[in-house]
């Protein structure tokens, strides 16, 4: 049992800390970075590297919340019942449905976006349109993982304040 709850801890914490790791640290410094050697071009770049990094955490995030979700399941027919399962399992379908709608809306909408970006490579110098598109898209990405990060803390703690059985 003991061993079985460290893997739902291991999953969510590496699932929690992969979000704060890539909002708090990788994204702004990638953007940063590229946006101060490259201007406009670099703004694409960026896109780019952290969209890929996005895409990769993503098969993480899904793959944690099956580590979740099968830790669950199994620790309600391996003893008693942990307390409040039900409100744990919504929470972590919850965040599962949230990455899944960031993953394939959020993101497809962001690699369309890059596509047309790149086409009209030489108007991205004066103000446009696409600028603005892109930082809704980027301010909906970050929305979602605060959400999810909200939900994942809260597992945590929830978990903290659980008796070791």
């Amino acid at each position: 049992m003991v061993a079985l709850r460290a893997l739902y801890l291991f999953a969510l914490v590496f699932w929690i800390g992969g979000m704060v790791a890539l909002g708090t640290f990788a994204a702004p410094a990638i953007f940063d970075v590229l946006e101060r050697y490259h201007g406009a071009a670099g703004r694409i770049e960026a896109g780019d590297v952290f969209g890929e990094m996005l895409r990769r955490f993503r098969a993480f995030e899904y793959g944690s919340a099956v580590v979740l979700l099968g830790a669950l399941g199994t620790l309600t027919y391996r003893g008693p019942r942990p307390s409040g399962l039900g409100i744990r399992v919504a929470t972590v379908v919850t965040m599962l449905c949230i990455s899944l709608y960031a993953g394939l809306g959020v993101t497809g909408q962001i690699d369309g976006l890059q596509l047309e970006m790149e086409a009209n490579i030489s108007t991205l110098g004066s103000p446009n349109d696409y600028a603005a598109r892109y930082d809704n898209l980027y301010a909906q990405t970050t929305i979602l993982l605060l959400v999810n990060l909200g939900f994942g803390l809260s597992l945590i703690y929830w978990e903290a304040k659980a008796r070791i059985a």
